[in-house]
């Protein structure tokens, strides 16, 4: 099976522009599908620690360091700016390597908070999942079509009250990620917030 090209945040593009995006993870919306949503029935959370993500917007491939991209399992594989995804976002292409994983990494563009998300998941997801939150930060698993049984996976994180970022998750059979593909999101996911962490001094 052949790795489909990221486009991150796909799931937040959806969101603000009606329909989901054909190169993305999420694909798009089914009509007559159930959305799957639990969770906080729509209010947003506060966030009282926010990050500053602006200075990571230039250069969104510095969230995650080359160290945290070995360490994940994708050593030597460099990431890439994705001109095609809403806000700045990075994949790391591992489709060629033994891992057979592509993970990526948006910011998305200011505005887009956990509230304006919730507050029109049932309307274009047909999955989304609260998760426990990502170092104190609110986690959702958000899809415009349910895409995990085939290895891959899209999470939103609100890092502040205006601002959130997407991590998404896709590999082939013979990924050893690939049969949880939600939990190697939110390990990417944490990754980039360690860094931002670090780097918003």
């Amino acid at each position: 099976m052949r790795i489909r090209t990221i486009v991150a945040g796909t799931a937040a593009l959806a969101l603000l522009a009606g329909c989901g995006d054909s190169g993305g993870t999420t694909g798009t919306p089914t009509t007559g599908t159930p959305t799957t949503s639990t969770g906080n029935g729509g209010a947003a959370p506060k966030i009282g620690n926010p990050l500053d993500v602006k200075a990571f917007e230039a250069d969104p491939c510095s969230a995650v360091t080359p160290a945290q991209v070995q360490a994940f399992g994708l050593p030597g594989v460099s990431g890439r700016t994705n001109p095609g995804a809403v806000g700045t976002a990075c994949i790391w292409l591992g489709t060629s390597t033994p891992a057979k994983m592509s993970p990526g990494i948006a910011i998305l563009p200011d505005g887009t908070s956990i509230s304006s998300i919730l507050a029109k998941k049932d309307s274009t997801y047909q999955v989304f999942e609260q998760l426990p939150d990502i170092q104190g930060y609110p986690a959702y698993i958000a899809l415009v079509s349910d895409g995990r049984a085939s290895g891959s996976c899209e999470l939103l994180v609100g890092v502040s009250d205006s601002r959130t970022i997407g991590s998404t998750f896709q590999s082939s059979t013979g990924s050893a990620k690939f049969a949880d593909p939600c939990g190697a999101a939110t390990e990417f996911a944490t990754l980039a917030i360690t860094t931002i962490k670090a780097g918003a001094k």
